[in-house]
């Protein structure tokens, strides 16, 4: 059970990350043609919170900074699952050994989870105008609820 919860929420810091991320990715024209679309996930909040092209790069230079950051983080994350598979392998499972790398696992996926927090921040205080803080913060409502409805049909 604890291991499901560290790997949801490595997930969702993870998907957090991509799609702040997306904003550097390659450059083509995706799902249904519109200008956002080639910007990835990140398309979707730039359409929604209606970004200028201006503050679309303010955000592209905050996430050229924190990226080298991430990128490391995230490698520990990977190694550190690669370390847990091996130790579980084929079922055996030597309980000392899994508890001190999930220790470092949630060590790891905490410090992913501050970086992103504060990458958010960053982009909210300082390239988001009040409009569109209103916005982000009615978006992040409704991926929590979204969340929240994901977890009550899992308890069903």
């Amino acid at each position: 059970m604890k291991r499901m919860l560290i790997w949801s929420i490595a997930g969702l810091a993870l998907g957090a990350v991509i799609v702040v991320a997306g904003a550097d990715g390659p450059k083509w024209s995706g799902w249904h043609g519109h200008r956002w679309d080639h910007f990835g996930p990140a398309g979707y909040l730039a359409h929604e919170l209606n970004l200028s092209d201006a503050q679309m790069e303010q955000i592209r230079t905050i996430w050229l900074a924190e990226k080298p950051t991430v990128a490391h983080l995230l490698r520990e994350v990977v190694a550190e699952g690669e370390e847990m598979d091996a130790a579980t392998a084929q079922g055996s499972r030597d309980n000392p050994k899994v508890e001190e790398i999930a220790a470092r696992q949630g060590a790891s996926i905490a410090q992913l989870l501050l970086e992103k927090e504060g990458l958010e921040s960053k982009i909210y205080t300082s390239v988001l105008n009040t409009e569109q803080r209103t916005k982000a913060d009615e978006i992040q409502r409704r991926w929590h609820a979204r969340l929240g409805q994901i977890a009550d049909r899992l308890e069903k």
